[in-house]
């Protein structure tokens, strides 16, 4: 709708003058009746072609036909001349660059030209000449105010729609990082309180708790996720990551250096160890994990290795469980950019090796 509006606000730009121009001939009629009406269809024939051309566009052939109408037309005698300020003001309508200002220099010589042939240099030469070329200058100004003011909503709205995709894109990445891990715990935890119940009435009652306290901690992650103020910590997901692959009977070795790290590259390695504890517990039929944190190269260096099923996404042979399996890898990746890190994953036939690298500034 608005593009509507852009377009009607150009040619009424253009065309609204057009009456106003074509009036003077038209008040100037000379001759008998018979050279009166062949100069009515003058105009009328040069009001089509200039309208013509500013809905059309079809330079090619409608402006050469518009000048020669406007030629005729100023050579009809006095008060006719106002015919080439139809010719300044219908150019930028239809023409750019060079051209748009060889239009208007012709306009602006032609009224010179005419007026001093036909009315002489009166006391309002200047200003008829004048007047020629200003508004070939103000219809172009003003025109391409128009196109710019369009552009910017145009810009706006993309703009707009680029805004809504990457937030969509963040909360997506936030509910996979956040759910996909805890949802994970509990599933795990379930199927431990399924083997104990019958067996170990009070082991079952304590993975039972843990589901619950689990499935509260998630409760809080989303609340937390919507208002955009989530921030985890890395020895605490260290720590939830070590007690969820043991409940898995999955050994769990952590081995992390002592140093002091910024918050901001504890946060983004703390989002690989949820997602690498994540993908253990779901995709890999480990039996061993080790997380690695280690300082080298004036950065952190964080590595979860398993000796579970390895292999490429989509690799055949691997099955379902390897197509999923770096499922939330690109979310990671996305992360560790934001912090000028990388992630490298290495997978293998041995098992998978997951490596990420922030610097220490």
């Amino acid at each position: 709708m608005s593009g509507v509006w852009c377009h009607l606000q150009r040619y009424g730009v253009v065309l609204v003058w057009l009456p106003v121009l074509l009036l003077f001939p038209l008040l100037n009629l000379s001759g008998d009746a018979v050279s009166a009406i062949g100069q009515v269809a003058l105009v009328l024939a040069l009001a089509v072609a200039a309208v013509a051309l500013v809905l059309t566009g079809r330079v090619a052939v409608l402006l050469p036909a518009l000048v020669v109408l406007i030629v005729l037309a100023a050579m009809q005698g006095e008060g006719w001349q106002t015919v080439w300020g139809v010719l300044a003001i219908v150019s930028p309508a239809a023409l750019r660059g060079w051209r748009l200002a060889l239009s208007i220099a012709v306009a602006t010589v032609g009224a010179a030209v005419s007026i001093a042939l036909i009315d002489g240099f009166g006391d309002i030469y200047l200003l008829s000449v004048g007047g020629t070329l200003l508004s070939g200058i103000t219809t172009t100004a003003f025109l391409r105010l128009i196109e710019a003011v369009e552009q910017l909503r145009r810009t706006r709205e993309e703009l707009a729609r680029a805004a809504v995709a990457e937030e969509r894109a963040r909360m997506s990445r936030d509910l996979h990082d956040l759910l996909g891990h805890t949802l994970s715990v509990m599933v795990v935890k379930a199927e431990a309180v399924r083997r104990l119940a019958a067996r170990d009435p009070e082991a079952a009652a304590a993975h039972a708790a843990d589901i619950e306290d689990v499935g509260r901690a998630a409760l809080a992650d989303v609340r937390t996720a919507v208002d955009q103020m989530k921030t985890l910590s890395l020895t605490e997901e260290l720590d939830g990551a070590r007690r969820a692959l043991d409940a898995a009977g999955i050994r769990t070795t952590v081995i992390a250096a002592s140093s002091d790290m910024p918050d901001i590259a504890g946060q983004a390695l703390a989002w690989v160890v949820r997602e690498g504890a994540t993908n253990v517990l779901r995709h890999s039929g480990a039996s061993s994990c080790r997380f690695e944190l280690t300082e080298d190269a004036g950065g952190f260096r964080l590595a979860v290795v398993d000796d579970g099923v390895g292999g490429l996404v989509g690799t055949a042979g691997l099955g379902d469980g390897a197509d999923e399996r770096s499922g939330g890898l690109e979310g990671l990746r996305q992360r560790l950019r934001a912090v000028d890190g990388r992630l490298d994953v290495r997978p293998g036939g041995d098992g998978f090796r997951l490596e990420a690298r922030v610097p220490a500034s």
